[in-house]
């Protein structure tokens, strides 16, 4: 590759804005028209004309191994479908938040981007989104989950819509239980049905194996997998009042039970330590793990990890899932609203055409065969999965019911915003650290004060 063209990825990439491109091509010995095709070729002309017929589309699932061709392939089709050529930027899950902040702040945005957690919330509040509200339709609306549309929502705008429903489940192994003398028939309803077969499998399990799976890696991600067990506990350490102010106590008595119960769980080794979620995934893949909450892309996961789950039917017959055991005083189940959806950036030439994508993307039989439905996650259209809808019979295992009956109408979002994920560094800190020995009182009280200052 030659400098002008390296200079060129690099735009696409959003590494450089729009005018540190020119000023590197012209000193490259690029003349003003070579720029001009240049820029247009990567969707990022100087003219504002509707006919723009080239978007950039930011994704993770072009980034790994197990969806790259998939996703690759339904955007193909929408390419045939609108005489449109679409830019396909992958990006490691881990790294997207950085760069679409890159590339937004370096003028070169994609027009398109998939999103998960705080991320809407953090580009939203700072302006790099483009609200949805008026693109997105009453009927849409009224065919979605509960807080599918929240999730993706501040102070009152949606900037982000529903891609994929994958709110975590607790999963758990039926063999595991059996052996253990457990009826896998009989998952735990409350925390303290968990803790009495936890007790029995810890006795009954080999030392490598665990009755449950926590994340405890120092990763934002660990925080969306921990949220259901501290409101489980009656924990609500974050309430945001929906515009934008937040009320932190990170000390309060359900959130400190639910990180003393953390910290007793390593102590008795009823969950590995300092493991991350992809090893404890592949960990319960071969039998190591009893029980963890995670989202319906496990069928998926669990197919590539052991060629024995390589079938739902095989996976269902090994696993089930139900929803979150309930803690003392609650009334009803609960989880975090972790879920996958797509956005749009302010900056996007031909935003019409971007909302034309997104659309595709949510509705598009050739995106819904060839990517949702192999990822695992549900539709963003209800009446696709449940009983008479276009989709249904792939939804129609047990583990994906209880996904969409039982599990996803209990799921509600954290208080995401634009300070959440700085917040969410403290936060896993002091998991860390508790699941590590530290007094949970002290450490959650400093925690609080830590917090505060971030939305101070």
């Amino acid at each position: 590759m030659n400098d002008k063209q390296s200079l060129a990825q690099d735009l696409i990439a959003g590494k450089i804005g729009r005018r540190d491109f020119i000023m590197r091509a012209l000193a490259l010995g690029v003349s003003l028209s070579g720029i001009e095709a240049i820029l247009q070729s990567c969707g990022t002309s100087n003219s504002s004309s509707s006919n723009t017929t080239t978007l950039k589309f930011a994704n993770w699932a072009s980034a790994e191994s197990a969806t790259r061709d998939n996703i690759n392939k339904a955007l193909q089709d929408f390419q045939n479908q609108n005489n449109a050529k679409i830019t396909n930027i992958g990006i490691p899950f881990d790294q997207v938040l950085q760069q679409l902040t890159t590339m937004t702040n370096g003028g070169n945005p994609p027009d398109v981007m998939e999103l998960s957690g705080n991320w809407p919330y953090a580009l939203g509040g700072a302006g790099a989104l483009e609200p949805l509200d008026s693109y997105i339709s009453p009927s849409w609306k009224s065919d979605s989950f509960p807080n599918s549309f929240e999730v993706g929502s501040y102070k009152g705008k949606v900037y982000a819509a529903p891609f994929s429903i994958t709110p975590h489940g607790f999963w758990y192994s039926k063999d595991l239980m059996t052996s253990a003398g457990l009826d896998p028939a009989k998952p735990p309803k409350t925390t303290d049905e968990l803790n009495q077969m936890m007790a029995t499998l810890r006795a009954k399990l080999p030392a490598d194996a665990y009755p449950i799976g926590i994340d405890i890696s120092k990763t934002e991600y660990a925080l969306v997998g921990f949220w259901p067990w501290i409101w489980t506990f009656g924990g609500n350490p974050m309430v945001d009042d929906g515009k934008g102010n937040v009320t932190i106590n990170w000390a309060d008595s359900g959130t400190v039970a639910a990180f003393q119960w953390l910290q007793d769980a390593v102590n008795k080794k009823w969950t590995p330590p300092d493991q991350a979620i992809k090893a404890e995934r592949e960990l319960m893949a071969n039998g190591k793990i009893a029980f963890k909450l995670d989202g319906p892309y496990l069928t998926g996961i669990f197919a590539n990890t052991n060629p024995a789950l390589n079938t739902v039917d095989a996976v269902n017959s090994k696993f089930g899932v139900t929803t979150t055991p309930m803690g003392p005083g609650l009334s009803s189940p609960v989880t975090a609203a972790d879920i996958h959806n797509l956005g749009m950036s302010a900056q996007a030439q031909n935003k019409q055409l971007a909302w034309k994508l997104i659309d595709f993307l949510t509705t598009s039989d050739s995106v819904i065969t060839k990517f949702l439905i192999p990822e695992g996650g549900v539709l963003p259209h209800k009446s696709y999965n449940v009983t008479g809808g276009k989709y249904a019979k792939n939804y129609a295992d047990t583990i994906s019911q209880s996904f969409i009956n039982n599990v996803i109408p209990t799921m509600r979002p954290p208080a995401y915003g634009p300070r959440y994920s700085t917040a969410a560094s403290f936060v896993v800190s002091a998991l860390q650290e508790i699941a590590g020995g530290a007094n949970v009182k002290q450490r959650l009280t400093q925690l609080t004060n830590e917090v505060k200052t971030v939305y101070a």
